[in-house]
């Protein structure tokens, strides 16, 4: 999908955040939700994790489901590898290329269906601590400022809002009085100046 495409759906779907029928709080925390689970290695089931945390949380759902689109085949490779080499500098564990030779080496059919679990296996361990580690370091960061974002775009928006609002109704009402007053003016004998016949 073109860039400008991407763009116009997440203007779409940031105008739809901003009138959704529920609390500044409620909708920023199922943003953070959805941000937080989107960063884990759960790729294929975030959606359905997302929805899962925020009913239990009490946060709102619809607000998390789409950050989960942010890992997608296309970012997977960028952010998990970000993310471990954040996990990889606090806990230790094999470099990316000795991830990726591990992967090439556990990929060789020579090794037949039971070699080949036994070093998917081994590879998982090796770096699954450094992944979930860098992952839910991550996460927790972003989630923190996707709430602290929304929450104060929400809030700002809804107060600018009403603060419009009131000042449309305040210039109907002006604009009704004074066409009132205007009516009062024309009626016969409104006129002070004028005395009335006995």
């Amino acid at each position: 999908m073109p860039i400008r495409g991407w763009i116009k759906k997440a203007e779409s779907w940031f105008v739809h955040l901003l009138h959704l029928d529920d609390s500044a709080h409620r909708i920023a925390f199922g943003v953070a939700i959805g941000m937080f689970i989107a960063l884990t290695p759960t790729m294929g089931v975030q959606m359905v994790l997302t929805v899962l945390v925020a009913t239990l949380l009490r946060a709102n759902k619809v607000s998390g489901v789409p950050m989960a689109w942010i890992t997608n085949p296309l970012t997977a490779v960028p952010v998990y590898s970000f993310n471990y080499l954040v996990g990889r500098a606090l806990v230790g564990g094999p470099g990316l290329k000795e991830i990726e030779g591990a992967m090439a080496a556990a990929m060789d059919p020579s090794l037949g269906w039971g070699g080949l679990a036994r070093a998917w296996w081994d590879l998982m361990l090796r770096g699954a601590a450094p992944l979930w580690v860098g992952c839910v370091l991550v996460g927790l960061v972003a989630g923190v400022l996707a709430y602290a974002a929304m929450y104060y775009l929400i809030t700002t928006y809804r107060r600018r809002y009403k603060e419009r609002l009131r000042a449309l109704l305040a210039k109907r009402r002006l604009e009704r009085g004074g066409a009132g007053g205007r009516r009062r003016e024309r009626r016969p004998g409104s006129d002070p100046g004028r005395r009335q016949a006995p």
